[in-house]
């Protein structure tokens, strides 16, 4: 059963552990309403900006400072749970994965969503009555707010975004380059335009260009370690014709296929 120890609605200005460097076995969620200066937790250091959640494995290390020193425009709401409590349940529901990617991650913006405000409005109220159903609810909300920040939190966006470059990459590779976005973008039932748009954004290169490197790369490979002719190559990387083969090796290369082919063979030959 889930402990919830503390809970705050708007509360304001310096309580016992404010700019103090200290440790307890509890797991916080703080929604900051007002208020800047710095948040350290797992040894990395965060700006406390308003409307932002941060969550926090209180059995580390960690200090919420906020400024100036009277803490008068510090106003937050502040959920703080039993940590054996929170691990043991969020475990039993299949939820461990989640609870600590969010021990890592960075704060989230809750500037666009006032329904978070709300969500910790009524834990307050919930745990406030006292009421064991009540309370009951009040882990139910929790849960909610839970996924609400690991659904917006930048350690799931950042591993999803590497997960799917890397399925990206696995298809291409697979097939040698032999594939297009639309083909992409069916097997991963995803936007090809967001998909180019990712692939960009993470890799620095265009999606279309990788393909058309590994097809260059196929075809050179095969001419030379086969003795295929330039028009069954041309087939076996996908292209309409020898000729279209010829203009796209033009291109990568400044030089034809065959004479590609002619110039590997005398600098094996120079070498061996």
């Amino acid at each position: 059963m889930l402990k919830i120890n503390e809970y705050f609605y708007h509360l304001q200005g310096k309580d016992l552990f404010v700019q103090k460097n200290h440790s307890h076995n509890e797991i916080e969620f703080i929604q900051v309403i007002e208020g800047n200066g710095l948040v350290l937790k797992n040894d990395k250091t965060f700006l406390l900006q308003s409307h932002h959640i941060y969550v926090i494995d209180a059995r580390n290390a960690h200090i919420v400072y906020p400024q100036p020193d009277d803490c008068n425009h510090y106003i937050r709401n502040k959920i703080v749970v039993n940590a054996d409590s929170f691990m043991n349940f969020y475990t039993s529901i299949g939820m461990k994965k989640v609870v600590e990617e969010l021990f890592d991650s960075s704060p989230v913006s809750t500037a666009e969503n006032p329904e978070i405000n709300e969500i910790y409005k009524t834990i307050f109220e919930l745990c406030n009555s006292r009421k064991p159903e009540n309370i009951g609810f009040a882990h139910g909300y929790l849960t909610k707010l839970i996924h609400w920040i690991y659904s917006n939190s930048e350690t799931k966006e950042t591993n999803e975004n590497k997960n799917t470059i890397q399925k990206i990459l696995n298809i291409i590779n697979e097939k040698e380059g032999l594939t297009s976005l639309d083909e992409i973008s069916k097997v991963l039932h995803m936007d090809k335009y967001y998909l180019c748009h990712l692939f960009k954004q993470k890799t620095g290169t265009t999606l279309s260009c990788y393909i058309s490197d590994k097809i260059f790369e196929k075809s050179c490979k095969l001419l030379q370690s086969t003795t295929y002719s330039v028009e069954q190559i041309s087939f076996l990387c996908g292209f309409s014709s020898p000729a279209s083969l010829t203009r796209f090796f033009k291109t990568k290369c400044g030089m034809t296929p065959s004479k590609y082919r002619k110039e590997r063979e005398l600098t094996l030959n120079l070498y061996f």
